[in-house]
């Protein structure tokens, strides 16, 4: 019993001792974080803005939608879906002209190109099949529902 009332103690003691050491220094003197904030608006005045080239290729869709028109025959739309799987096996400028053609179409037949350009190694490609795929995101499409309702016992009948 003498033991544990021993151990007891010392582990009290240890703690008033722990409890009682040196206080953590503050991190700061005072909260006063007027001359930081006023230093870092002097330095985003000196940072020069830097040209995305994300932003030209947005500009070149822009200049892309107005002038096209989607196809109007089947025959038309063969020929595009060719063009486009063609544009795909090309250069990256080709293959992000298919894909913003792609999105410009809309049409559900360009779903697999689509999802083929998500895995390009160009982020520019990656980024606008993205932005194409972001309409079809979502719940899926109703299914066609059944006419008539199964007899209830269909158990029975298997």
């Amino acid at each position: 019993m003498n033991q544990l009332f021993a151990a007891a103690a010392a582990v009290a003691l240890s703690l008033l001792l722990l409890g009682l050491g040196r206080r953590p220094k503050p991190i700061l003197r005072s909260t006063d974080a007027k001359n930081v904030a006023d230093l870092n608006r002097a330095q985003l005045t000196l940072v020069q803005p830097i040209e995305d080239p994300l932003d030209q290729d947005l500009c070149a869709a822009n200049q892309v939608r107005s002038s096209w028109q989607p196809p109007s025959t089947p025959l038309e739309r063969i020929n595009l879906q060719r063009q486009l799987n063609q544009a795909m096996v090309a250069g990256p400028e080709e293959r992000l002209q298919a894909i913003m053609l792609s999105s410009l179409w809309g049409h559900a037949s360009v779903l697999p190109l689509l999802r083929r350009g998500l895995r390009d190694a160009d982020s520019r490609v990656v980024i606008a099949a993205a932005a194409a795929l972001e309409p079809y995101r979502g719940a899926p499409r109703a299914q066609k529902s059944q006419l008539a309702r199964p007899p209830r016992n269909v158990a029975r009948m298997r």
